[in-house]
């Protein structure tokens, strides 16, 4: 059995753990979707295929913590991205519209926005963990947007996954209801996977936040070997 230390964080403040205390959500945020999809595709042919029960083994669906509605409207006239259902702060916090700036917006049909919701990860040796838009689940937020994919080794590599997305149009409003799937987590790996809910590995993304500071395109393998140096030199990490 493979354990990974998971855990959720609302807002980028550093060490602050009192947006995702104050939510306080009562569903299971993080939950195994090959278990989800026997109940609502039950019977289905093609939950049979060997194709699809590997593709499906130690895939996990990410969760909304809360409700959100996002108001999108990015025309050549102006930029707007406004939420009825939080104040300003929280907006600030939760909504990361940098990728609309012109320094970050490349040329694309198709905006740009991250919500901090923030999954960390922790493990005892190497496995890659791979994200996903949640494509077998329907709701406001899966049909309006696309997920950006990708993966890294989140034993080599210790930051928050920010659920970052593309809207399929750039004037839109997309509801999130508290509990709707939001993206996929899958962990590469033959061994059966037990996630625990664990407290947020603060000093690690400390490490790892820096090293992307100092060069934020540096590759990734780069990455992997500039912390594991830390790492090798401080027998409390």
């Amino acid at each position: 059995m493979f354990e990974v230390d998971w855990s959720l964080n609302v807002g980028q403040q550093w060490n602050n753990e009192s947006l995702i205390n104050h939510l306080n959500p009562e569903i299971d945020l993080f939950t195994s979707l090959a278990k989800e999809t026997s109940k609502t595709r039950k019977n289905e042919t093609f939950r049979r295929c060997p194709a699809h029960t590997d593709f499906m083994k130690n895939t996990y669906v990410l969760r909304s913590p809360m409700d959100l509605n996002l108001e999108i409207s990015i025309q050549d006239e102006g930029k707007k991205v406004y939420s009825e259902n939080l104040n300003q702060e929280w907006f600030d916090l939760i909504v990361d519209t940098r990728f609309l700036e012109d320094g970050e917006k490349g040329q694309s049909d198709y905006p740009v926005l991250g919500l901090d919701f923030l999954c960390s990860f922790m493990v005892k040796e190497s496995i890659l963990l791979q994200v996903f838009p949640a494509f077998m689940h329907y709701n406001d937020f899966t049909s309006k947007t696309t997920v950006i994919p990708g993966e890294f080794d989140i034993f080599k590599w210790v930051r928050p996954v920010e659920l970052v997305f593309e809207c399929k149009n750039p004037v839109t409003k997309i509801n999130i209801k508290k509990g709707d799937a939001l993206s996929y987590f899958k962990f590469q790996t033959d061994e059966v996977v037990k996630v625990n809910k664990s407290s947020i590995p603060w000093k690690e993304i400390a490490i790892c936040d820096k090293l992307r500071a100092d060069n934020p395109w540096k590759p990734l393998k780069e990455r992997y070997n500039s912390y594991q140096e830390i790492k090798d030199n401080d027998k409390n990490i």
